[in-house]
């Protein structure tokens, strides 16, 4: 209630100082008419009455912009991860207030800034059990973030143990597994996600598995959990991509290339930074094997054997 609240006043605040300078422009368009064409029936106004025409003309604009930026009424008071979150830190002490300051900084991808009033929750207050593991998790998040792995770890084993989303704990912590190389540990925890009826927003864990094998340069084990993500559509053009990427770790340059062309035109998110990923895997598969060729990735020899034959 308390953050709700605290959200909703300072997005009347808001749209009250945006609807300042309209409103004074209308009052004065007013007193520019009447000092050129005379007040109604040409009679005196006394000063209290231009001051409630100002009132009036301000109240007006007010509920227009209000009315205008209705979506922003409401996203005010939606609390970010309320579904995580549950009614912890939602009253007026200190801490929920330092703690929902710091949730608006996650929300608005600044960690850093996110970790220091999180870190200030949890070093100046007692907090109840679940508090503590939502806080946790955020603090879990923060480090990952950041790309301190390691330490988002064991805030996400902590927050586990205090009563967290089990699920949604172990999701960010076997990627964290993954970020610091320990692979296995990572796909214990993802296998367990898939054995235990995962959320339906959970549609990318074949990819993340497949990924996982990419990164230990497995791009046969990697296909196999690529393939399952494509064959029942979940996070289709992702997965269309990591078969790129498994066809080059694999030296198919050709088969690469068509995968690479058509995750793009499924509209993979953040296709720049594929393109990116896509040609430093195949400059560095080419490094790795000079004996490759640039343009099909097999051995040239081999190549034209195979065509002899």
């Amino acid at each position: 209630m308390g953050d709700r609240l605290r959200k909703y006043t300072k997005q009347l605040w808001k749209l009250g100082v945006q609807a300042g300078l309209p409103s004074l422009l209308i009052y004065g368009i007013l007193l520019g008419s009447f000092v050129l064409r005379g007040t109604p029936q040409n009679g005196d106004i006394q000063p209290i009455i231009y001051l409630r025409l100002l009132i009036v003309c301000y109240l007006i604009v007010f509920v227009v912009t209000c009315v205008l930026h209705y979506k922003d009424m409401i996203h005010a008071i939606l609390r970010a991860d309320e579904h995580l979150i549950g009614k912890n830190f939602g009253g007026f002490r200190k801490q929920d207030k330092l703690f929902c300051t710091g949730m608006e900084a996650y929300a608005a991808d600044r960690p850093r800034e996110a970790l220091e009033y999180f870190l200030a929750v949890q070093n100046d207050f007692e907090l109840t059990e679940a508090e503590s593991g939502v806080l946790a998790f955020y603090l879990g998040r923060c480090y990952q973030m950041l790309d301190c792995p390691s330490n988002a770890v064991s805030y996400y084993q902590s927050a586990r143990a205090k009563g967290f989303s089990e699920s949604f704990a172990k999701l960010f912590e076997a990627r964290s597994y993954a970020e610091c190389g320990d692979f296995a540990n990572s796909l214990a925890h993802f296998q367990d996600l898939l054995a235990n009826d995962p959320p339906a927003e959970f549609y990318f864990l074949y990819t993340d598995i497949g990924y996982l094998y990419i990164k230990q340069n497995q791009p046969e084990q990697a296909e196999e959990w690529f393939r399952k993500s494509i064959e029942q559509k979940q996070n289709y053009a992702f997965a269309l991509g990591g078969m790129a990427i498994a066809a080059l770790q694999k030296g198919n340059f050709a088969e690469a290339q068509d995968y690479h062309y058509k995750a793009l035109i499924n509209h993979l998110e953040n296709a720049v930074g594929f393109r990116k990923y896509y040609e430093e895997t195949k400059r560095l598969m080419l490094d790795a094997h000079p004996e490759w060729s640039e343009k099909i990735g097999a051995h040239p020899e081999t190549d034209t054997a195979k065509s002899e034959t």
